[in-house]
This record gives structure tokens, sequence and C-alpha cells, in this order.
């Protein structure tokens, strides 16, 4: 069924509007990508706290967009395996992050352009942000497509690990 009543035609199944269909297809063929701008990581306490990844990256974004701090233009891709930032000229791999150890993912409420998510870093034993500036399109969208990559990494474990697993989890994505 398909609902045109909103601004843009949206595909509406079993009463869950999915907005962004082709995504999900891309993701599940693993060729999923979006231009974006990495700004970098802080370490934070409260992993699923979105108003301390904010306040973390506040003086970070300001200095993004009135030019002092300069990203490179990068490419993220998602699939359900991970997260993987890639630098547009160069090609060379920023971050590659497995989708299991992402905790918290989210669009900064202030900014539409702004997404985060928090993650652990087992080697130093710590919660990381990392925050991304999304250059053309929503940051809702981007943040929708780690939620089905992260339901696709949890679909695959489940059926790895049997219906003993529990499924049960403080992660907030999507």
């Amino acid at each position: 069924m398909i609902n045109c009543s909103r601004r843009n035609c949206e595909r509406v199944v079993n009463g869950i509007i999915n907005r962004w269909p082709q995504d999900e297809i891309s993701i599940l063929d693993g060729n999923c990508s979006f231009n974006i701008d990495y700004l970098g990581y802080v370490e934070v306490l409260e992993p699923t706290n979105s108003n301390k990844c904010c306040e973390s990256f506040a003086k970070l974004y300001q200095e993004y967009k009135t030019g002092i701090c300069h990203p490179s233009p990068a490419i993220l891709w998602i699939t359900g395996y991970e997260l993987r930032i890639v630098d547009k000229r160069s090609k060379n791999l920023i971050l590659a992050q497995i989708i299991e150890n992402v905790i918290f993912c989210s669009s900064a409420t202030d900014y539409s352009d702004q997404l985060f998510y928090t993650s652990r870093d087992f080697y130093n034993n710590q919660w990381l942000c990392h925050l991304i500036v999304v250059t053309e399109v929503s940051s809702d969208r981007l943040c929708k497509a780690v939620g089905f990559a992260f339901r696709v990494c949890l679909r695959r474990k489940t059926i790895r690990e049997g219906p003993t697993t529990n499924t049960n989890s403080i992660r907030s994505i999507g």
C-alpha cells in the first residue's frame, strides 16, 4: 500500500511507514552508502545519553559550521556487519565499526544534518561517541539505515546462536 498524502510518497507496510525502502535493499546487498563529513569522536561515560553526546560535540560542531574545522569528505558504507567510513578522495579507511558494538544512534535535535552514534572500544575499554555530518540526505534517513543494519545483524546473530539467545537490549537505534 502506498500513502501519498505525506510530503514524500512513503511505503506503508502493516501500519509502519517505510520511507526509504531502497536503503534497506542496499544494506542487504552490501552497497548502501552516504556522503558525509566525519568530525571525529569523543569519549563518553554514559553511552545512551543523547544529551551528553550533544554537549560533547557542541564545540566541535560549531568549529565545523564556522569553517575552523575542515574534515575531509567521506563515504559511510552501511551493511548488516559494519559501518565503514572511507575518505572520499584518497579512499583510505577512516573507521570500521562492527555493527554489534554500536549501542546508541540518534540524529541531533538541534541540527538536522548531525548524526551521532556511540560504540564500545574494547581495546581501550571506553565508550566513544562518533559525530557525522550528513551532507546530502537527512540525518533521520541515515539513522534509520543504521537501525535497519542493526536489525539485520541481530537477526543473523539469533539464527547463528539459536532461539535461546536473549534479544532484550538497551540499544536504541532507528
